[in-house]
C-alpha cells in the first residue's frame, strides 16, 4: 500500500515530461519529421484536400511546417500547400524539392547552391532564383498554373499571354529543362510590334537554344488578328539544337486587317501584308520540326533565312534542319519559303491548297506549295553577282503536295525553286494538281516523283546559254500524268531522261521566252516514254546543243503532230540541235506505225536514224538535215511533204513505206505542195520508197 503513492508520481512525473517535450518541440522537429516520413513513404492518415488544377492534383491543405532550418542536402517532398507569406527563403547547398501533390506559393526560393526543384512545383505565385535546376529535364506545362488566359481575347490580354508565356519557357531554359511539354491549351498571342524595338523573330514566341517544344494534338498556339505586314507566331532566332513537335499553329488570314495602312518605325508599309509568318527559323541551327501543323498563314506558313546577308561578315546561317512530318496548310502566299540556309532536309511532310483564295482573303504570288527564292543582285560598276542571300544542300523527299479545288486555285500550289545551288534533290514526292519548276538554279535534281494532275517546268527561257548560274540539272525517273504539258523544258543545262509520261503534250521546250533568240542550251532529252494525245515534243524559240534521242513516244487517238520542231536559230554556224533515234508509234491510220505525221519549221536542225511517221515542213524550214530515218507514212500521204521551202537542207537516205495499196490516190514518196518551189541547194538523194 505504501508503493501506490510512489507509482503514482511516477506515472505524473513522466507524463509532465512528455507533455513538456511536445510542447517545446521546434519548427526544425517538425520539418524532421516530415522528411522522415517522406522517407519512409508513409501514407497520411487522413484524406488531404485535393484540389485540381489543369490536369495537375494539388493538395491545398497548408502544411504545418516550414523551410526554416532545412538542412543542406536535404530532399523533401511537398504534399501540402505552403504559403511563403510573401518572403524570400533562402535554401543551403543541395536541397531537393519533389512535387508530391502539393505545392508552394506567394514568395520566393533562393537557392544558395545547387539545389534542385521538382517542375511540377513551379507556378505563376512562385519566384525561383540562385543556383537550381530542374530535377527532369522535362517540364509538363499546366496552363491554370500560369497566368494565360486561353480562348478568344483582347489585343491587351493577348500581349500579356505572349509575355508570360516567352517568361516562361525562357525560365525553363534557364532551369536546365529541354522538353516543354504541352497538352490541351488553347490560347491567342499577339506577337506583331515595331522594328525599332525589335526584329519580328523577337516579338513572337522565341524560343531558345537547347530547347524542344512538345505540343500535343490538343495543343493551338494562335496568332492575335492584327494589321502589321511582318511578323510571326513562333521563331527560332539565332539559336541551336531546338525541336518543335506536334501541335497546331494557327495565323489569322482571314481575320488579318489588309487595309490597316500601318506603318513601321522604319517608314515601311509592306502594301501586300505577305510577311506574316506563323512561324519564322532566322539563324537557326541543328532545328528539327516534327509533326506540327501550320495553317492560315497572311504570308508564309514556315519561312527559313539566315541573319544578316550572306555577304556580309556577320552572317549567321541557318543550317542542320530537318522539317519532318508536317502539315502546311493554305498560306495565303506560301506554305514553306527558304531564302537563306544549306544542309535543310524537308521530308514526309503535307503541303496542302498553298496561296489558294479563301473566303476572306485572296491568295497572293508566288502563291505556292513551297518556294526557294534567295535574293540576288548585280553590282552596279562591275556587273558581278552579289548572294544577299543563298540556299544549298537541300533534300526534298517523300513529301505530298495537293491543291484540293484546282478549279477555282488554277494557279495555286507547286513547289518553286526560284534560285539555288546544289545539291538540291527532289525525290520520291507525290504531286496532285500541282507541278515542280526551278528558274536559276545549279545542281537541281528531280527524280522518282509521281505526278498527277501537274507537270514538271524545268528552266527558264531567259536563262538560254547561262552557263555561269545554270547548269548540272537533272530531271530523271518521274511519272506525271496530266491534261496540260507532262515537262516544260528551257533555260540552260538540264538532263531529262527515263521519265514516263502521259498528257496532251509529252515534252515541250522553249516556251515562256520574251524573245525568240531564247529558249534552250546545252540539254539533253533521253530515254523517256511518252503518250501523248495532240504533240508528243515540240520546240519553239531558240534551241543550241540540245539532243533529244532514244525516246519512245505513243501517239494516242486525236493527236495530230508526233513532234512539232522549231528554231529560231540565227547564227550563221550550226546550232546543232539533234533529233536523234527516236521510235513513235499511234492510232492515226492502219499504217504499220500509226504515227502521226512530224512538223518541221526550224531553222538548223539533224533529223536521223529514227523511226516515226510522214514529215511535214512548212514556212521557217531551212538547213534541215533529214537522215536515214524509218518514215511510216499514214495511208494516204506522202513520206516528205513540202507546204514551203526548206533552203540548204539535206533529205538522204531515208526508207519512205508507202501504203500504194490502201488507198486510190496516186502517192508520190516526196511531194512539194502547189506553188512552192525549193531551193536549188535542197539536196534529195538516195531515199528509198517501200510500197506497201
Amino acid at each position: 500500500m505504501h508503493k501506490q503513492p510512489l507509482t503514482l508520481v511516477k506515472v505524473l512525473v513522466f507524463s509532465l515530461f512528455i507533455a513538456t517535450t511536445l510542447v517545446s518541440c521546434s519548427q526544425e522537429d517538425l520539418l524532421a519529421n516530415v522528411i522522415a516520413e517522406n522517407a519512409a513513404e508513409e501514407e497520411p492518415d487522413t484524406e488531404p484536400d485535393v484540389q485540381p488544377i489543369g490536369d495537375l492534383d494539388i493538395n491545398t491543405t497548408p502544411c504545418d511546417y516550414t523551410l526554416d532550418g532545412i538542412a543542406a542536402g536535404t530532399t523533401l517532398a511537398i504534399e501540402c500547400q505552403l504559403d511563403l507569406d510573401g518572403k524570400t527563403v533562402s535554401l543551403p547547398t543541395g536541397v531537393t524539392l519533389e512535387y508530391k501533390g502539393g505545392e508552394i506559393i506567394n514568395g520566393t526560393l533562393n537557392f544558395t547552391a545547387g539545389g534542385k526543384i521538382d517542375g511540377n512545383l513551379l507556378n505563376q505565385n512562385l519566384t525561383v532564383e540562385g543556383n537550381v535546376s530542374l530535377i527532369s529535364e522535362t517540364f509538363e506545362f499546366h496552363p491554370s498554373r500560369w497566368d494565360i488566359v486561353q480562348g478568344k481575347v483582347n489585343d491587351e490580354v493577348a500581349i500579356l499571354n505572349t509575355t508570360n508565356f516567352k517568361i516562361l519557357v525562357n525560365k525553363i531554359n534557364e532551369l536546365g529543362g529541354f522538353e516543354f511539354k504541352v497538352d490541351v491549351f488553347d490560347a491567342y498571342f499577339k506577337t506583331d510590334g515595331y522594328l525599332n524595338i525589335s526584329v519580328p523573330e523577337l516579338h513572337a514566341i522565341n524560343l531558345p537554344s537547347n530547347f524542344h517544344l512538345a505540343m500535343s494534338e490538343n495543343t493551338h498556339l494562335r496568332m492575335q488578328p492584327h494589321g502589321h505586314f511582318r511578323a510571326a507566331l513562333l521563331s527560332i532566332y539565332d539559336a541551336e539544337n531546338i525541336k518543335v513537335s506536334g501541335g497546331y499553329l494557327h495565323g489569322e488570314r482571314d481575320e488579318h486587317n489588309y487595309n490597316s495602312g500601318f506603318v513601321d518605325s522604319d517608314g515601311a508599309t509592306g502594301k501586300t501584308n505577305e510577311w506574316v509568318n506563323v512561324m519564322s527559323i532566322k539563324g537557326g541551327r541543328e532545328v528539327t520540326i516534327d509533326g506540327v501543323t501550320f495553317m492560315d498563314a497572311a504570308g508564309d506558313c514556315l519561312a527559313i533565312s539566315s541573319i544578316y546577308h550572306y555577304n556580309d561578315s556577320r552572317h549567321i546561317r541557318s543550317k542542320d534542319i530537318t522539317l519532318r512530318d508536317n502539315k502546311f496548310i493554305r498560306a495565303r502566299r506560301t506554305n514553306l519559303v527558304i531564302v537563306n540556309g544549306e544542309y535543310i532536309y524537308v521530308e514526309n511532310n503535307e503541303f496542302i491548297d498553298g496561296g489558294i483564295d479563301t473566303e476572306n482573303s485572296t491568295g497572293t504570288a508566288p502563291s505556292s506549295n513551297f518556294n526557294m527564292e534567295p535574293v540576288r543582285g548585280r553590282d552596279a560598276v562591275t556587273g558581278a553577282l552579289i548572294e544577299y542571300e543563298r540556299v544549298s544542300h537541300v533534300y526534298f523527299r517523300g513529301n505530298k503536295q495537293v491543291i484540293t479545288d484546282v478549279e477555282a486555285n488554277p494557279r495555286a500550289g507547286g513547289f518553286f525553286f526560284s534560285h539555288g545551288n546544289g545539291p538540291i534533290i527532289v525525290e520520291d514526292n507525290e504531286i496532285i494538281d500541282c507541278g515542280i519548276s526551278f528558274h536559276t538554279v545549279e545542281g537541281l535534281v528531280i527524280r522518282n516523283n509521281t505526278i498527277t494532275g501537274g507537270s514538271i517546268s524545268a528552266g527558264s527561257a531567259q536563262n538560254f546559254n547561262r552557263t555561269d548560274f545554270v547548269y548540272g540539272n537533272e530531271v530523271y525517273g518521274n511519272t506525271i500524268k496530266t491534261e496540260g504539258v507532262a515537262i516544260n523544258i528551257a533555260g540552260n543545262g538540264t538532263i531529262v531522261y527515263e521519265n514516263d509520261v502521259e498528257a496532251t503534250v509529252g515534252i515541250a521546250l522553249g516556251a515562256g521566252a520574251k524573245t525568240s533568240s531564247n529558249g534552250v542550251s546545252n540539254t539533253k532529252i533521253y530515254n523517256n516514254s511518252i503518250k501523248a494525245y495532240s504533240r508528243g515534243i515540240t520546240s519553239m524559240n531558240t534551241m543550241e546543243n540540245v539532243t533529244i534521242e532514244d525516246n519512245t513516244l505513243e501517239m494516242q487517238e486525236g493527236a495530230n503532230f508526233s513532234l512539232a520542231i522549231g528554231n529560231k536559230w540565227e547564227m550563221d554556224t550550226d546550232s546543232n540541235f539533234i533529233i536523234k533515234n527516236n521510235t513513235i508509234t499511234g492510232v492515226k491510220t492502219d499504217s504499220e506505225t500509226g504515227a502521226p505525221p512530224s512538223l518541221i519549221v526550224g531553222n538548223s536542225i539533224e533529223i536521223i536514224d529514227n523511226k516515226f511517221g510522214d514529215v511535214q515542213l512548212n514556212t521557217g524550214a531551212s538547213n534541215v538535215i533529214l537522215r536515214n530515218n524509218e518514215i511510216d507514212a499514214n495511208i494516204g500521204a506522202s513520206g516528205i511533204l513540202f507546204y514551203d521551202d526548206s533552203p540548204n537542207s539535206i533529205f538522204s537516205g531515208n526508207k519512205i513505206y508507202l501504203y500504194v495499196t490502201k488507198t486510190p490516190l496516186k502517192i508520190e514518196p516526196i511531194k512539194v505542195y502547189k506553188d512552192v518551189k525549193l531551193s536549188g541547194n535542197v539536196v534529195l538523194e538516195n531515199n528509198t520508197v517501200i510500197e506497201m
